[in-house]
């Protein structure tokens, strides 16, 4: 990445922390962006009904408050009592909450944020629960350097965050890394369903932390997910945004905070926003020269052998 491009891309991330630490500190109670305003602990994901109302009286109304997802990855990603969890984007901590009742007490969940704010309130919310003594950590972070070890996690999940990166590649290729073997992600976010005018799509991108100024055409999107070393794409849902909810989406998290986008701009990419829903699983390749050097052939096969009878019986 050449260095203008790079400092592009670090001006979009504080101007995008920026506007959630302020937003983390009100609690998630200012106006919503448009006037048709929704009663706290309402959004996107709620209205949506993508959370049950079991999996929402297990949060408490802080973590609804400050929700600004467009989905329910943990309702999709198929988690197992033990899992090691890493939630890219975790904000007022709502889905962290959902996937430790599903981990149990031998699981572990990792909730990663660079808004230090939302971080503090997830704190609250998780403390607010009784979940002080089970393993979840909550990190001030970058999503595209967790400093999490390689091969630490069993799944990776987001919640309509990763759109608001500028390098989705370094954010999939950072899921990549921490996944082990059979690693898999369970992801919900913003794309786009077409290109758009250059012209347009600038003036999104300059109001950021609004969800569509970092969606991408879905195709390319896909790209960006194999790219990293993701296959077994499955499409759980697709949803194409509402007037309305492009309205809100446009200016997340409120217009307190991002500017909204022209009325007249938003109707233009009517029927072009989706949010989708999608698990991958991480591609699983050896380097035989490289994990059994100075081998014949045939033992580096016999090798090679050996791991995948290890990865299928789960020892990897």
């Amino acid at each position: 990445m050449k260095e203008s491009e790079n400092m592009r891309t670090e001006q979009i991330k504080q101007m995008v922390m920026s506007r959630y630490d302020r937003f983390a500190e009100t609690g998630g109670k200012q106006e919503e962006c448009w006037p048709s305003k929704r009663e706290p602990g309402s959004g996107f994901a709620v209205d949506q009904g993508l959370y049950s109302q079991d999996e929402l009286s297990l949060v408490p109304e802080l973590a609804l408050n400050l929700l600004r997802g467009c989905g329910n990855p943990t309702g999709f990603a198929n988690l197992q009592l033990g899992d090691v969890v890493v939630d890219f984007g975790s904000g007022g901590g709502i889905d962290v909450i959902l996937a430790a009742h599903k981990v149990g007490s031998r699981g572990r969940v990792i909730g990663i944020d660079f808004a230090s704010q939302m971080i503090e309130r997830a704190k609250q919310t998780v403390a607010e629960m009784g979940f002080q003594d089970r393993n979840i950590e909550l990190r001030v972070s970058d999503m595209t350097r967790t400093q999490l070890p390689d091969r630490f996690a069993d799944v990776v999940i987001s919640n309509c965050v990763i759109n608001l990166c500028p390098d989705n590649d370094a954010v999939y290729q950072e899921a990549f890394r921490i996944l082990g073997p059979k690693g898999r992600l369970a992801i919900s976010d913003i794309a786009l369903t077409e290109e758009i005018n250059p012209k347009l799509r600038e003036g999104f991108q300059s109001i950021w932390a609004g969800c569509l100024g970092g969606a991408i055409p879905e195709e390319e999107y896909w790209q960006v997910v194999q790219r990293a070393g993701f296959e077994g794409i499955q499409i759980v849902a697709r949803h194409t945004l509402t007037h309305e909810e492009l309205e809100t989406m446009a200016c997340c998290p409120g217009d307190d905070f991002t500017p909204s986008p022209a009325i007249e701009h938003v109707a233009a990419v009517q029927d072009k926003v989706t949010s989708v829903k999608f698990t991958a699983v991480k591609k699983f390749h050896i380097d035989k020269e490289h994990q059994f050097p100075d081998q014949t052939e045939e033992k580096k096969e016999e090798g090679l052998r050996g791991w995948w009878v290890d990865v299928s019986l789960g020892f990897l």
